[in-house]
């Protein structure tokens, strides 16, 4: 079981946020539970809210009986005795010399040290930040020193570019580590063991087989707090840039065991991917954004209702795009990618619909693989047989198992934490993958800012917008229920 081989110090900036007490600190306390911290290690918060070490800790346990069903007291209080809180600014040199003392002074006897900054804070803050990790001195003789960065990575190319500039001046490239957690789910990574565990599957996945693939992620909530960022950021850039195009990538990359071979060939997938040559956008893409929603139901808000967002706002809420793939054995296929805020019902898929050689008979269906990520998370085979009669007329056969986590289970930052402390970036990505995937996104989110470009209401708790539905019938397909 991985865990933690060495004494580290974990420096969290944006200690005070959302990301923090929604993921990391019940995440850092499942490590401790499952007792995979070594003796020595330190929790530091770093923000510019004023506070304490005891009012921090007090924080920190709140977020994690709020997501936590039961606790375990006294594996709780001894976590809480590694947590701290610096008071600092960003931009203050001294406060970081400061946050080095203090670190010193906790670290003094420990063999060798790995220090861990990781960045759950706005890309604007990044430059101060990074720039003071090493004017402050927190990487110094002894200390091997490692920046985490949550995605997004920029809200744009030009912003990406600007961010890996100012790392590179700062780190090493093998000292970056890039974060998105859905990299850290393991219902994500079985994307591609799958395919690598299961020659079979492989065999089936070409383009002499497969008609059309769907990648959906629908999600019942709105924005839980988090409006400043998602009202500057809207789906496409949220969702789609990062977590479906990954979800495709790793469907469709070579099969590689490990290491730097393995990231070059998600890289390289996630290179192939392009927009079929359209005269018109709004052929490849859709946008909407949820209105108050289900028709007759009034207590529900609508987007432009939500604390923090204007009344006029165009920001989408819900986005689904048309992809292909130049990879040979793809070739021909189309990709739709859509997700969705205050959806219907909270669900991750890749949907694999094969092509029919001829007509078979009343009540047939196509056969298709169903890959669910999250919701009621499993594989169903969709198949079909006979019913009782002269005639040939057919009913579905589906062929399902759950896909649940057996062995070693852990939430997805407290996975991929572990592993940076362990100095392994398979499951983190490269520079070149977060740029590859601007260098697509950007003309599509230039054009859904285009006010020419319709942004198509749909009431909270539905599909989305009917457009969407209208659009894929265009394509001759239609979204799987």
């Amino acid at each position: 079981m991985l865990s933690a081989p060495q004494p580290f110090s974990f420096i969290l900036f944006g200690a005070s946020g959302n990301l923090a007490k929604l993921k990391l600190y019940p995440a850092l306390y499942t490590l401790a539970l499952k007792k995979r911290f070594p003796k020595d290690y330190v929790i530091m918060g770093y923000a510019r809210t004023e506070m304490n070490d005891d009012s921090f800790r007090t924080i920190v346990e709140e977020s994690i009986r709020a997501d936590m069903p039961e606790v375990t007291q006294k594996v709780l209080d001894e976590f809480l005795t590694h947590v701290h809180y610096h008071r600092g600014d960003y931009d203050s040199t001294p406060d970081f010399e400061l946050l080095r003392e203090r670190l010193k002074k906790m670290e003094k006897g420990w063999k060798s040290v790995v220090r861990l900054g990781y960045l759950s804070i706005p890309p604007s803050a990044f430059k101060d930040v990074l720039r003071n990790l090493i004017d402050g001195n927190i990487r110094e003789d002894g200390v091997q020193l490692r920046c985490i960065v949550e995605k997004p990575v920029g809200h744009d190319l030009k912003s990406f570019e600007e961010i890996h500039d100012i790392l590179v001046s700062c780190f090493k490239e093998d000292e970056v580590y890039l974060l998105d957690h859905y990299l850290g789910k393991e219902a994500a990574r079985n994307i591609y063991y799958l395919r690598y565990a299961n020659p079979v599957l492989e065999r089936l996945f070409k383009n002499t087989l497969i008609q059309h693939i769907e990648i959906t992620a629908s999600e019942t909530v709105g924005l839980e707090g988090r409006a400043g960022y998602f009202e500057a950021a809207g789906t496409l850039r949220d969702f789609i840039q990062s977590h479906l195009m990954l979800m495709g990538a790793m469907l469709t990359m070579r099969l590689r065991e490990e290491g730097d071979a393995f990231r070059e060939s998600r890289l390289n997938a996630l290179q192939q991917f392009y927009l079929p040559p359209a005269t018109n956008l709004n052929d490849m893409i859709v946008q909407g954004q949820y209105s108050s929603g289900r028709i007759g139901d009034e207590h529900e808000k609508s987007y432009r209702q939500e604390e923090g967002i204007s009344s006029d706002s165009r920001t989408n809420t819900y986005v689904a795009l048309k992809l292909m793939s130049r990879i040979s054995r793809w070739e021909g296929v189309p990709f739709f990618l859509r997700s969705g805020k205050r959806m219907d019902k909270r669900e991750t898929r890749i949907s694999i619909q094969f092509q029919e050689s001829h007509p078979i008979g009343p009540g047939s269906t196509p056969n298709r693989l169903d890959i669910i990520l999250q919701g009621e998370a499993g594989m169903r085979f969709h198949l079909q047989t006979k019913v009782g009669g002269t005639e040939p007329t057919f009913r579905p056969l589906v062929i399902e198992d759950p896909l649940v986590c057996y062995g070693d289970c852990l939430p997805e930052h407290g996975l991929l934490l572990l592993e940076a402390i362990h100095g392994k970036q398979q499951w983190f990505l490269t520079f070149e993958e977060v740029r590859t995937t601007w260098r697509l996104i950007d003309p599509l989110q230039a054009h859904l800012d285009t006010p020419s470009t319709p942004l198509h209401l749909y009431p909270a708790g539905t599909r989305g917008p009917k457009e969407s539905d209208e659009w894929m019938a265009l394509n001759g397909v239609k979204w799987f229920e």
